[in-house]
């Protein structure tokens, strides 16, 4: 017996010496893969050019596969100045839809001035569900339309941390086109359903004061900002929108984290249904066909666990819940939830800049599979 112990044992040393080699060998050639994107340390990279692919499901497009392309770069290399990045999205669908999606989001010297900014352009189709939180597959009716929205946002740090800012936003829907042509006849008192072109005004207020904005292990963000469209702008409808992001991140180990978020959008006046608060997206309530829920107001929050598992290598598990509603009585009468589990894979260290893969699930057996890059908060 004591024989085959110790064969046992020496079995087991070898054994895990050669798995300490091959992971050695692995963690070798991860550190080779990230030093010819980043450089190596005497001489590191100060800025990244990528090129991603764009895929996966959700209840609206079917599969997507498209590119995404990207510079990221700071503006003053002082340890100090936030990552800019600049990035040009473009996607086709199973359900024969196209986008473009330019975005802008820069960070001048010393963090002094943010500036947002993005165009969308939009060949696309979707169906149009009602207006409301109880919404049912008879409602549905397919449209097609093209879309052209821009939008951009200017802010200054005048004390640390806390920004102030001016925003505009132009959006136009049209060549709006409805498989059932007596559709246009029913929802004729539907705002914007036959088009809409509006253009907004407004203020913002962001403080942020977290570690990375691409992985954040301690901070908070919040985000206030109003947008006030009117006849006397160009808008066709006038109406007054508010939303409110405001996020708060907990280090629990290394670099394990437990984030929360809960938005808000509220809107008053006579606001074209594409403009009302709409339930899912890949950044929350994932998994909801967008536009299955929509209103005059939006109300979402959601929990997710940040942890790594080894290496590069990382996964996410969240949950949480939203509604819409025209009023608080509807936002809260009936809160649909929200779950899922996500893959992380880091491509650049040094700003901790991950490529996710997020399943999220819901009510009515819900789902949709997001790829895309950064966190979803």
């Amino acid at each position: 017996m004591r024989k085959y112990i110790f064969f046992f044992f020496v079995q087991a040393v070898i054994a895990h010496q050669a798995i300490a080699q091959e992971k050695g060998k692995l963690l070798r050639l991860i550190d080779k893969t990230y030093s010819l994107i980043e450089g190596d340390s005497a001489k590191p990279r100060k800025s990244y050019l990528f090129v991603l692919p764009i895929w996966g499901v959700s209840p609206e497009t079917g599969w997507r596969l498209g590119l995404s392309f990207g510079f990221l770069y700071k503006a003053k290399q002082d340890g100090f100045t936030r990552p800019s990045l600049l990035r040009l999205n473009t996607q086709f669908t199973q359900n024969k839809q196209f986008s473009i999606r330019p975005t802008i989001d820069l960070f001048f010297a010393e963090n002094k001035y943010n500036l947002k900014a993005e165009f969308v352009y939009n060949k696309f189709n979707e169906y149009y569900w009602g207006i409301g939180n109880l919404q049912t597959d008879t409602t549905k009716e397919l449209y097609n339309f093209k879309q052209n929205r821009f939008n951009i946002k200017l802010t200054r740090q005048f004390v640390k941390n806390l920004y102030l800012g001016a925003q505009l936003k132009y959006d136009k829907l049209y060549q709006i086109d409805f498989d059932n042509p007596a559709s246009i006849t029913q929802l004729s008192g539907v705002s914007g359903i036959n088009g809409f072109q509006v253009l907004g005004l407004g203020f913002a207020i962001t403080y942020d004061n977290r570690d990375n904005i691409y992985y954040p292990l301690k901070g908070s963000y919040i985000d206030l900002s109003n947008l006030t469209f009117q006849k006397v702008l160009g808008s066709k409808q006038a109406f007054d929108n508010y939303t409110l992001d405001a996020r708060h991140f907990v280090c629990l180990w290394k670099q394990n984290v437990l984030a929360a978020q809960v938005f808000g959008n509220f809107n008053f006046g006579d606001v074209p249904y594409r403009q009302m608060g709409t339930m899912g997206n890949d950044m929350i309530m994932r998994g909801y066909y967008n536009g299955r829920y929509r209103d005059h107001h939006l109300v979402a929050f959601q929990v997710e666990l940040r942890k790594t598992i080894w290496g590069p290598v990382g996964m996410t598990v969240f949950g949480g819940g939203g509604n819409v509603g025209a009023n608080s009585k509807d936002l809260f009468s009936r809160i649909k939830p929200n779950y899922g589990l996500g893959l992380r894979c880091l491509v650049i260290r040094k700003e901790h800049v991950n490529i996710r893969i997020d399943l999220g699930l819901g009510e009515k057996n819900i789902k949709g599979l997001y790829f895309t890059m950064a966190e979803a908060f």
